[in-house]
C-alpha cells in the first residue's frame, strides 16, 4: 500500500475494536484508515449532530482561547480577514474571532454550507477537529493555499497519533469513526513542503500554524 500523502511504503495492520485496515506511512508519519471503512455521508452527519457545545460551555471556549494565543495571535498586527474551515453546528470559534475585531467567514460542509470563501483570500484560515476527517488531504491543503494571501497563516488543531501501533490501539481519538486521517509534526512538514508553506510552530501535541510562501 502506497501513502496517500507521498507514496511512501506503508505498513498495515487491522484495528479490531473498528473492523478496520490501518495504514501507516515511515516516511511521512501519516496513519489512516482503509477507503471501504470510510462512514457515508449520513452517518457522519449523525455523529456532528451529537456535538453540542457552545459559548455557554467555557471549558469549549478556553480551548479555542488556547489554540489562538498558542497559534496566530503573536501575528494578529497581520491578520484582518479570517475564514474558518468546518465551523460544525455552532460557529464557536468564528464568535470568538468576530469579538477579537477580525472580519470573519465561517463554513461547513453540513451546517454553513455555501462556500463563503469563493473568490475570496485571507489572512488567516482555521480549521480545528476538521483534517482528521478528510480523505483527500492534498486537496483540502490546496484549497487553503489558493484562499490565503501570501504571508498568510494557516492555523489547524488535530490530535496527533501516537508512535508506535501498539499505542495507537489504545487511543482514543481513533474511535470517532469519522475519524479517518492521522497526524503528526513529521506528516505536516511533509505536507508544508508540498504545498507551498513553511511549518511556524507546533505543540506536539494537536496544534500547528503554517504560513503561505
Amino acid at each position: 500500500m502506497q501513502c496517500k500523502l507521498c507514496e511512501g511504503a506503508c505498513l498495515s495492520f487491522y484495528d479490531e475494536y473498528m473492523s478496520c485496515e490501518t495504514y501507516h506511512c515511515k516516511t511521512c508519519d501519516f496513519m489512516f484508515k482503509d477507503q471501504k471503512h470510510i462512514v457515508d455521508t449520513a452517518q457522519e452527519l449523525k455523529v456532528y449532530q451529537q456535538h453540542n457545545n457552545s459559548e455557554e460551555n467555557l471549558g469549549y471556549v478556553q480551548m479555542f482561547e488556547d489554540f489562538m494565543q498558542q497559534t496566530f495571535m503573536p501575528y494578529q498586527d497581520k491578520i484582518k480577514d479570517v475564514l474558518d474551515f468546518g465551523s460544525g453546528p455552532t460557529p464557536v470559534l468564528a464568535s470568538l474571532l468576530a469579538k477579537k475585531g477580525f472580519r470573519t467567514d465561517h463554513y461547513d460542509k453540513f451546517f454553513a454550507p455555501e462556500k463563503c470563501y469563493e473568490e475570496k483570500t485571507y489572512d488567516l484560515i482555521t480549521s480545528t477537529e476538521v483534517i482528521e476527517h478528510i480523505y483527500d488531504v492534498h486537496e483540502v491543503m490546496d484549497l487553503f493555499y489558493r484562499h490565503l494571501r501570501q504571508g498568510g497563516f494557516l492555523a489547524l488543531m488535530t490530535q496527533f497519533h501516537p508512535t508506535s501501533q501498539e499505542a495507537y490501539l489504545k487511543w482514543w481519538y481513533r474511535r470517532d469513526p469519522t475519524h479517518i486521517s492521522f497526524f503528526t509534526p513529521k506528516t505536516f512538514q511533509v505536507l508544508a513542503k508540498e504545498h507551498g508553506f513553511m511549518l511556524l510552530f507546533n505543540d506536539n501535541k494537536k496544534l500547528i500554524l503554517l504560513q503561505k510562501k
